[in-house]
């Protein structure tokens, strides 16, 4: 799931927010201001923004109930492990993100379904 946004560079934020599912199923879970009420339950004190992938250990140090993979997909169109959490199995919260490049930019967007990331 995308969740758009446009205007700052929070997207590793709303997508762990997104992979949570605390918005109920009717919110329209692709838009930020469904998940700043939410914003507080993620410790990034000394993370800046945008999250670098260096940094995405760290951040599982700061918030002991997430856990997180990240997951590249290269021009191949094949998906590639970028990030392996450590620590999925003693987590609350497991969270797989995809991470989209263009050149020095990035973004990444939480991956619901890894089936259908792999087209299957």
């Amino acid at each position: 799931m995308n969740v758009k946004c446009v205007d700052d560079d929070n997207c590793f934020q709303y997508s762990i927010l997104a992979g949570m599912n605390l918005l109920k199923p009717d919110h329209h879970k692709c838009h930020p201001l469904q998940y700043k009420q939410y914003m507080y339950m993620l410790n990034m004190c000394g993370i800046p923004t945008p999250v670098l992938l260096s940094q995405i250990t760290k951040f599982e140090n700061q918030n002991s109930e997430i856990s997180v993979n990240v997951l590249y997909m290269d021009d191949n169109q094949d998906i590639i492990p970028t990030h392996t959490s450590k620590v999925c199995q003693k987590c609350k919260y497991h969270v797989n993100l995809l991470m989209l490049t263009d050149g020095a930019k990035f973004h990444y967007t939480c991956v619901q379904s890894l089936l259908r990331l792999g087209g299957g």
